[in-house]
């Protein structure tokens, strides 16, 4: 007759027996069932496994709670779940902030790259591309940065937002034409503007019916210049010709008393004033173009933009004529800047010309395939509200919902484990 202690091991052995056989049946159920989509399922933190689990069974409906704004392929995979049946809606733990970036082919010479960012909220703000940081903007904001090369994709970055985007055009420069009198105004912005690396033709009066010409020359329209530049009255023979190139898209820059013509009058962004000498020394002083003499504009028209000023005076403005952009200058004598300033002198006259045709030149942009390592999502918060909608009012403090990994692992662990022991205990006693 078997012992009590015997007797209780015996029941101990059925127990295990049967708390193996029900985990396997358990196991064996689930691994048979049909997989039916929940009522509802909400992640957070990192979304991938979620994501995965929800395009194998989808819930009917499916909350997201994120930290910062997803990136495209995340945004575009919510979406698509969203499209496929189940209603998905999302909520932010904290305030994500709007943003934007965008690259453009600037027109300069250089072929550099303008970028542009604005972001809410004042949170610090980090821009760079595939070869590193550029610049950070302690404070978020607006910028404009000027690249002169980029590597890959152009990305600003904060707490709660990645914004990218990359150059997807590239433009086409044609030369400049410059038209003057011989003279250091005309010797030295051509100079300057060629030193910048632009491609220069001129054609220069050095006395009556006397011109000496540079450059492919020819007539004045866009498919030969990128902007024309008119330093004084020597203009006046090709004032209709230039006036309908800027109609037709051209850029003319007029500098000094050259708005006066006739011809040109009619699209300068403004009047000509008289005459104001510069500030004695202003030239070598922090504020070099104070020493310039310039003909004010003044009487700006309706669409006339002052550019820079001095006082109360409008020392270079600009205006859309048609398709076209003009900007008009009243210094007439900007070499002596370049001669008798300091020792940057020259480079800053190379740059401010420089600036200036790059204000108004016809540059026509011309499409380029991205690469494909080049990520493109410039309005990271934006494109999740058109794609997803406004966020939700939800509770954001529900876990994440288990995709059943652990109960799986927790049944099997069981039902070997109870075999075990009830093997274990058998062995011991002497029965099979």
């Amino acid at each position: 007759m078997p012992s009590p202690a015997e007797r209780v091991r015996r029941v101990a052995e059925l127990v295990l027996r049967a708390t193996a056989l029900a985990a396997l049946a358990v196991l064996l159920w689930r691994a048979l069932r049909p997989p039916t989509a929940a009522g509802v399922s909400v992640a957070a933190g990192d979304l991938t496994r979620a994501l995965e689990r929800w395009t194998l069974a989808g819930p009917a409906e499916l909350r997201v709670v994120l930290d910062k704004a997803p990136d495209a392929r995340t945004r575009d995979w919510i979406r698509a779940l969203a499209h496929s049946g189940s209603q998905a809606q999302w909520a932010a733990s904290r305030p994500i902030r709007g943003s934007a970036v965008i690259a453009e082919p600037a027109s300069e010479p250089s072929g550099a790259t303008r970028v542009r960012f604005a972001a809410a909220g004042g949170e610090p703000v980090s821009i760079g591309d595939a070869a590193g940081t550029i610049d950070t903007l302690s404070r978020g904001g607006a910028a404009e940065l000027e690249l002169a090369s980029v590597a890959g994709s152009v990305r600003a970055s904060g707490a709660t937002f990645t914004a990218a985007t990359a150059a997807r055009d590239s433009i086409a420069l044609k030369p400049l034409l410059v038209l003057g009198a011989a003279g250091w105004e005309s010797k030295f912005t051509i100079a300057a503007l060629e030193e910048r690396g632009w491609r220069v033709a001129s054609r220069v009066r050095v006395a009556p019916n006397v011109e000496v010409t540079q450059g492919p020359l020819g007539a004045i329209d866009t498919g030969r210049y990128s902007a024309v530049i008119a330093l004084d009255s020597t203009a006046a023979s090709s004032a209709t010709a230039i006036a309908r190139y800027a109609h037709d898209g051209g850029g003319v820059i007029l500098a000094g008393a050259s708005a006066r013509i006739g011809g040109l009058s009619s699209i300068a962004p403004g009047d000509v004033g008289r005459r104001i000498a510069g500030v004695a020394g202003g030239v070598t002083s922090a504020s070099p173009r104070t020493g310039l003499g310039v003909f004010p504009v003044t009487s700006l028209v309706s669409n006339g933009v002052a550019l820079e000023s001095r006082a109360s005076t409008v020392t270079v403005a600009a205006r859309r004529v048609t398709a076209g952009r003009v900007v008009q200058t009243g210094y007439d004598e900007t070499w002596r800047w370049r001669m008798a300033g300091g020792d940057e002198a020259a480079a800053a006259h190379r740059e401010w010309w420089s600036r200036l045709a790059a204000a108004v030149a016809y540059a026509p942009l011309v499409a380029r395939v991205p690469a494909a390592d080049e990520v493109i999502d410039e309005t990271p918060l934006a494109s999740l509200i058109d794609a997803l909608g406004p966020p939700a009012t939800m509770d954001t403090r529900v876990a994440p919902a288990s995709d059943g990994t652990r109960t799986t692992r927790f049944l099997f662990l069981l039902a070997v484990g109870a075999l075990l022991l009830e093997w274990a205990s058998r062995r011991l006693r002497g029965a099979r």
